[in-house]
């Protein structure tokens, strides 16, 4: 199987953010016009942003909140619907990814709630809920840097919900104790510009982690999720030099993050709705695939020739059986039908195996079969029943004699093999039906007799004739 070359990676990489983008839209990475879908596309992505700038405009507590509410949705949404299908999944780190949301999703409830004139708890000032978002993001970094470990480890849900339960009441009690270092106290403090940096980085460190582990994920949730990844680490760095809650950075900022939410959005909650086997099936769509695969080779194992890969004497007398029921209807319907039942032997093959090896007398078997396999028709079938023996099924034969000198002239050149050339010739009978019996087992019989008539002479054919049956009896 071939692999993509890096220029073809990088246009599909870029297909799949797009597609996440504009669902249902296709776009060609090639020199053309602007579609109509793509402008649409793009101006209501413009839209929204100048409806949103607008709001800020008129109010910033609004479009504040609008922002920090379509988040909450989103990561609410998310966890409902990897909570729901997590009985699905042979690893965890969705289930991980989806819990940790939830909880980040209530810390940014909490922040939006104690943003600076909403007037919901005591102090209205700054700091509270300068300080949630530091600890929001600080868990959503750290759970998206430790997520990736559970591609291959298994946790309990209930103690998910425990450890991310702990984790989060320690932190809002840090912050309603007074232990949580202040955040903004006129203008940022470094501990708030600090922890942005280092935010950045642990995202960023998750973002290789994922590529890294590419091969578990859909190109196109791959790609979202790193492009969410991203705009996070903008909204981070937006808000490492803001002079006002209400200021153009922290604006520029929640725009970032309502991005990001978007893309975690589209990478998440809408593919698992509309393509489940994208997202939440996918580990179980690999598994199937795998028992299919392991399926097909248990299946040729029991059908064909271990050595050759020709088909064994199981699936010989499969085709062998349909060949004579097919051949038979056409006789019944007034046509004229015969198959060509041929056994080959090869002749003095003991020699081979004595003077130069097992080894090189495989290699000649395979030739042999290869030699078989593709000089014949696509309705013939070339089988090894064992050892240097071969058997051939010619549908709808039209002339017995021009076959039997074709197979002559597929194994006349001298094979190379291991650097040698040899030599080899066969011997091979021909029984024919209607004519020598109407069962397979006595069309074998008849092709076996007419074969040990042609190793007296050796490098020759014999079609069966039942007077010479009769006089070996």
């Amino acid at each position: 199987m071939g692999t993509l070359n890096p220029d073809l990676k990088i246009k599909n990489f870029f297909r799949n953010i797009y597609a996440g983008i504009f669902p249902g839209d296709k776009l060609k990475l090639s020199i053309q016009p602007i579609t109509r879908q793509i402008l649409l596309s793009s101006l209501a992505g413009f839209a929204c942003i100048g409806v949103l700038y607008l709001s800020s405009l008129y109010n910033y507590l609004l479009f504040h909140s609008l922002v920090e509410l379509f988040s909450v949705a989103v990561s609410f949404a998310m966890f409902m619907l990897i909570w729901n299908t997590r009985r699905f999944m042979s690893n965890d780190f969705l289930l991980f990814v989806g819990v940790a949301y939830l909880f980040v999703g209530f810390i940014d409830l909490f922040h939006s709630l104690a943003y600076k004139g909403m007037g919901v708890f005591p102090g209205d000032d700054a700091n509270l809920p300068t300080q949630l978002w530091i600890a929001a993001r600080y868990l959503q970094s750290i759970s998206l840097l430790i997520a990736p470990l559970f591609l291959a480890r298994r946790i309990k849900p209930g103690s998910l919900i425990l450890i991310f339960s702990v984790v989060s009441l320690i932190l809002i009690g840090s912050i309603t104790s007074g232990v949580f270092p202040d955040c903004y106290i006129n203008g940022l403090t470094p501990f708030k510009k600090i922890s942005e940096y280092i935010i950045s980085t642990i995202l960023a460190i998750s973002a290789l982690i994922l590529i890294v582990n590419r091969r578990a994920f859909k190109l196109k949730i791959l790609a979202l999720l790193l492009c969410s990844i991203l705009f996070t680490i903008l909204t981070e760095l937006s808000f490492t030099f803001y002079v006002s809650v209400y200021g153009l950075s922290n604006f520029w900022g929640h725009i970032f993050k309502i991005i990001a939410t978007y893309f975690i959005y589209h990478s998440i909650v809408s593919t698992g709705l509309n393509h489940p086997f994208d997202l939440v099936f996918l580990d179980l769509k690999k598994r199937e695939n795998e028992l299919y695969a392991t399926q097909e080779k248990l299946r040729m194992l029991a059908t064909h020739d271990s050595l050759t890969g020709l088909p064994n004497r199981l699936l010989f007398w499969d085709r062998l059986e349909h060949a004579l029921e097919k051949s038979q209807r056409r006789i019944s319907a007034n046509e004229h039908n015969m198959v060509g039942i041929i056994m080959i032997d090869v002749d003095n093959f003991k020699n081979i195996n004595d003077k130069l090896g097992h080894h090189v007398g495989d290699d000649v078997l395979k030739e042999i079969g290869r030699r078989l396999a593709t000089g014949l028709r696509e309705c013939d079938t070339v089988a090894r029943l064992g050892g240097d023996e071969f058997t051939l099924i010619l549908e709808d034969l039209q002339n017995t004699q021009q076959m039997a000198h074709k197979i002559q002239g597929l194994l006349a050149p001298p094979m190379l093999i291991q650097g040698q050339s040899l030599n080899v010739t066969i011997s091979f009978g021909i029984s024919l039906f209607p004519q020598h019996g109407d069962l397979g087992s006595d069309l074998l019989r008849c092709a076996d007799t007419a074969l040990y008539h042609a190793k007296e002479t050796r490098n020759s054919f014999n079609i069966y004739e039942k007077s010479k049956d009769a006089a070996d009896d």
